[in-house]
């Protein structure tokens, strides 16, 4: 506590008397401290909290329980020291976290640094006037905060990437940069004296404070970097010193503060307290989950055990991003942290059974020594309404607050139970509408009062004129930010502090120098790295401003940068070049080879006429410059320019021009073509779809390969003539040639004895090499198959019939290498329904089921067991191959005429990208099909493509007949067709590729599709139950 009484010490021996007060130390006020005491303000920073050393931190549940206090505004009820480190509000429904400490939620926080989105930004609420240094203040705090990339990829974020792509909708990885020393460069020149941070052991416990001095929290770079360089100007106040109680900053501080001001007669805008907003913040917390998680805090003998790959790593390494608007992220829990408050007390359990005993059950193990189960924090944040409100009740004297409303909740409580099943486990969900620990708003910017308490310099409006301010009060915290953010916040708070300090020190100095006070600034320029215009300059010297474009390649790659140049600056770079020739260099450059935002020079150095002796005819213009992205990244350009070349080569520019072509669509006329083909003995056929092309569409249309259509078993589900939109229509609009196979399964020439393998061994092949004949043997063929076709051509796949060098891609819809049937359709698979039928047959196994004369007895007696079968609607039926159908739906995936499994030993045969559809509500197959197939297909062909797909509400025919199969079937088929256009068999990300433990972990989502609660009514299940206990006692009896 040595520093801590230093700090107190200092406050009490200088003289009274600052020329600027700032209340809390978080981001918004540790940066206000520091730009205002880096220009020579006299700053007394004034924290409720206590200062925080490494070793202060909870370690414990009960070292955690005595440093949180506990606020409950719907009883009155609070208990906890009033400094704690966490401060908990509860409100209604609503739970809301804040930290107290010098340093604010830095302290406790995940240190998670991101740009502000797009989306953000653009939102109407946002002030525009930050808009044009907004990512220079962003790059000025990433540097400040020395944000860095964790160099080990951790567990929890290894099984989050191999997991959360296609569980999070439409969503992608974002790379996640943390304020955290992970010891893998130097820090900027001006944190080198001032204290040595330790470097992260990747422990988990981030969430209860750093154990380690490995976290950037502010008041070990902004405050303690005003401390040591400007120690005259800075002051730490505490409430013991004070007498009195002082009240914390942030969204209710800041807030409650000016409701009381207000309430002594301060005119403010009516819009004070209102939009509030809680971040779309909605936790949860997964337990029991056989996935390799580590997600669980680790002490210091745990620590010495475990290498540093496989511990826990920051409490957040992973994070995923939707184009719905929300993003999820994993999180560590520290080993302070009660585990058993998130499993029952403050959560509820999904899907509902034991779920309370297992967190009892837990605790135990975790107690007695034995390894607990795997458990991971899912925090989920999202753009709300921004509409919540924060009021002050005057009988009891303190703010209360509705939470915003939040239109993704649904959607992030989906994502959140998707992700359970994928890895799973029991899902702990929060009982609170938000539980929020990303609060912003309440004194929101705008750009009048009637919107807003501040401007978008911070500064409070007085309402007593429309366009006035009060005097020196302003606001630069998180109440400032007018809308949800979507992402942490914490860069966004601190860049917003930047923009308000650069305006909060100009008025300073300003009301200064009208009163002529001198300002003693001491070692302004020990750290040129930090030097902009919030130093006092002197202005005897004449300045000249600069502006220039350069652009040229580095490394072969283009570059532009865009510098501003203040020529004769206080800082002047020593050289023999007159003053006016010297200066500082501002601006951004555009390198997107290496950073895709801009890097903006937050230091640099150049000379206008520098001359070498070895070209003494030739200037150049040399500069250097320290370059700073907003992500944290940072880099050094050095470079010189030519300014009078003795000789100039001649540039000359070449335009090129890409052909293109204009033109109404032609008109598509559904035409075909049949051919037939024979191949064992059988014919078939084959209709062919060409449409009526353009000059400007062939050439397109050149490079598109033939599509080839197989049906299922007996039916027509691509061309549909009486209906408006099929895929073969859709298929043409798209410039395609089209075959569809017409096998022996088909009404118009069914087969009498055959088996599904002939299909696979002769029908396929035989069309495939005819499409390969008439384009030629370099041609691939993309493949659509439904039902009976999907298992067909798989069994020509793995079989060796077919090779896949011959294939595109491959859809299937309701069918693949597996077979899984509902309940009902089991039980008639079960029954031995179809020897019975082979039997009434006889040699004649072709079943009429629409012709009504000329048919035989065993016919009409087969129509009525016909109805008892799996099958679909058709004319005839051709029942030979329906025994072979029984022996795959009874194995559950593809096997011989034997029944012997002959197939699946040979992945290596299935070298295609894939697409599995299923119906959600299909009265024949389960979604299951497609998800065993979508991993078998993950686990043995990793490099390629794979996606499935279960669209909801649809059945087993429906995917091709149905009203809205246009809209949610053909597209994804289309996509899938496309990108194997682009690439061949398209190849995934190394980092996307599925392990055989992740597919081990993964539960299916609709597994619960097919059963029996899905399709049946209690009283048939009822039923169905007493039959079969009628039919137990009647054989045991």
């Amino acid at each position: 506590m040595k520093k801590q009484t230093d700090l107190e010490q200092r406050s009490c021996d200088e003289e009274d008397g600052y020329d600027a007060v700032v209340v809390g130390s978080g981001y918004g006020g540790s940066v206000a401290s520091f730009r205002m005491s880096m220009g020579g303000i006299k700053v007394c920073l004034i924290e409720k909290g206590r200062q925080w050393e490494a070793h202060d931190f909870p370690t414990d549940s009960l070292k955690i329980m005595s440093a949180s206090r506990v606020e409950n505004r719907n009883i009155g009820v609070s208990f906890g020291p009033k400094d704690a480190l966490f401060q908990l509000f509860e409100q209604g429904d609503s739970l809301a976290a804040v930290a107290c400490g010098l340093g604010g939620g830095s302290l406790v926080n995940a240190g998670v640094m991101l740009p502000t989105p797009v989306r953000t930004r653009r939102n109407p609420k946002w002030p525009k006037e930050w808009e044009w240094d907004w990512d220079s203040c962003e790059a000025s705090a990433s540097t400040m905060l020395r944000v860095q990339r964790a160099p080990v990829r951790f567990p929890v974020s290894k099984v989050m990437g191999e997991i959360a792509d296609g569980q999070i909708e439409e969503s992608c990885e974002d790379v996640v940069k943390l304020s955290i020393n992970f010891d893998l460069e130097d820090p900027p020149p001006h944190l080198i004296k001032l204290q040595q941070t330790g470097s992260c052991l990747a422990c988990g416990n981030c969430l209860a404070g750093c154990p380690y001095n490995a976290k950037n929290s502010t008041d070990k770079n902004y405050i303690l970097s005003a401390i040591q360089a400007y120690s005259l100007q800075l002051h730490i106040w505490r409430d013991v010193l004070l007498k009195q109680d002082v009240k914390f900053t942030g969204v209710f501080g800041t807030t409650e503060i000016l409701f009381q001001s207000q309430m002594r007669g301060l005119e403010l805008s009516d819009t004070l307290g209102c939009g509030f907003s809680c971040n779309g913040n909605t936790v949860a917390f997964l337990a029991g989950s056989p996935a390799p998680l580590t997600a669980y805090g680790l002490d210091r003998k745990q620590i010495l055990e475990r290498p540093v790959q496989k511990r826990p790593g920051p409490a957040i390494s992973s994070s995923h991003t939707s184009s719905l608007g929300f993003t999820i992220q994993s999180a560590v829990l520290p080993t302070a942290y009660p585990y058993l408050v998130f499993k029952g007390i403050v959560s509820y359990g999904w899907p509902t059974g034991y779920w309370f005993f297992h967190g009892i059950i837990d605790k135990l193990k975790h107690v007695m020594g034995f390894q607990a189960s795997q458990a991971v924090a899912l925090n989920a944040m999202g753009y709300d309404e921004s509409d919540g409100k924060i009021i002050f009740d005057k009988g009891t004297n303190k703010i209360c607050f509705s939470p915003p409303c939040d239109p993704l909740l649904p959607r992030k409580v989906k994502a959140f139970q998707k992700l359970a099943k994928k890895l799973g486990g029991i899902l702990f969900l929060s009982r609170y509408r938000s539980t929020s620990v990303h609060l912003l708003g309440g004194c929101n910017a705008a750009s009048d009062p009637s919107h807003g308490v501040c401007n978008s310099n911070g500064q409070v409006f007085d309402t007593k004129a429309f366009t006035t301010v009060h005097p020196g009060l302003y606001v630069c915290d998180a109440s400032l930010i007018p809308c949800s953010v979507g992402i942490n916040p914490s860069l966004t708070i601190a860049a917003a502090a930047k923009h308000v300090s650069k305006h909060l020190v100009k008025d300073v100095l300003e009301y200064k120098s009208q009163r002529g006070i001198d300002l003693a600034v001491k070692n302004v320029d020990r750290y040129p790295v930090l030097a902009d215009s919030e130093k006092s300059r002197s202005t005897d010297r004449s300045i000249v401003a600069i502006k220039e474009t350069m652009k040229g390649y580095i490394g072969g790659m283009p570059c532009v940068a865009h510098l501003k140049m203040k020529m004769n600056s206080n800082n002047s770079v020593h050289g023999e070049s007159h003053p006016l020739l010297r200066g500082k260099v501002g601006g951004y450059v555009v390198f997107e080879a290496i950073e895709k935002d801009r890097l903006h020079v937050i230091d640099g150095e150049v000379d206008l006429c520098e001359v070498d002796y070895r070209t003494p005819y030739t200037q150049y213009m040399r500069y250097r410059l320290l370059l700073a992205s907003s992500s944290g990244s940072r880099y050094i350009l050095e470079g010189q320019k030519i300014m009078n070349p003795f000789l100039l080569a001649l540039k000359q520019e070449e335009k090129v021009r890409s052909p293109f072509c204009t033109g109404s669509p032609e008109n598509i006329y559904i035409t075909n073509t049949k051919t037939e083909l024979r191949d064992d003995g059988y014919t078939i056929s084959c209709k062919q779809w060409k449409c009526s092309q353009t000059p400007c569409r062939l050439k397109r249309e050149e490079q598109q390969n033939p599509v080839l259509l197989i049906n299922g078993y007996a039916t027509e589900s691509y061309w549909l003539p009486s209906e408006p939109i099929d895929l073969v229509r859709t298929l043409l609009e798209e410039g395609r040639e089209i075959w569809l196979l017409q096998s022996r399964l088909h009404p118009l020439h069914p087969a009498n004895n055959f088996t599904i393998e002939d299909i696979a061994r002769f029908d396929i092949p035989a069309a495939i090499a005819k499409i390969l004949e008439l384009h030629g043997k370099g041609t691939k063929v993309h493949v659509v198959a439904h039902c009976v076709g999907g298992l067909a051509v798989h069994m020509a796949l793995v079989g060796g019939h077919v090779w896949s060098t011959h294939l595109a891609s491959l859809s299937c819809t309701n069918s693949s290498m597996f077979f899984k049937l509902n309940a009902l359709a089991t039980f008639k698979m079960w029954l031995p329904l179809v020897p019975l039928s082979m039997a009434i047959l006889g040699k004649d196994k072709i079943l009429a089921l629409l012709e009504t004369s000329k048919i035989s007895f065993r016919h009409q007696l087969l129509k009525c067991i016909a109805c008892f079968i799996p099958r679909q609607s058709t004319t005839r039926v051709p029942m030979a191959a329906f025994s072979h159908l029984r022996k795959i739906c009874n194995s559950g995936f593809i096997v011989n005429s034997h029944g012997k499994n002959s197939y699946l030993i040979h992945p290596e045969r299935m070298a295609v990208s894939t697409l599995y559809i299923s119906g959600g509500r299909s009265l024949l197959v389960t979604p299951e099909t497609s998800f065993l197939a979508n991993n078998y297909m993950k686990l043995h062909q990793p490099s390629l493509r794979h996606e499935r797909i279960v669209v909801e509400g649809f059945g087993h025919s429906d995917l091709w007949i149905g009203e809205e199969s246009y809209k949610k079937v053909f597209p994804p088929i289309l996509c899938h067709i496309r990108l194997a256009e682009q690439g061949g068999n398209p190849v995934i990300s190394s980092g996307k590729i599925c392990s055989g433990e992740a597919l081990a972990w993964e539960d299916d989502p609709y597994s619960g599709y097919g059963g029996f609660g899905s399709w049946f009514s209690p009283s048939i299940i009822t039923f169905l139950l007493l039959l079969w206990l009628v039919i137990l006692i009647s054989v045991f009896i």
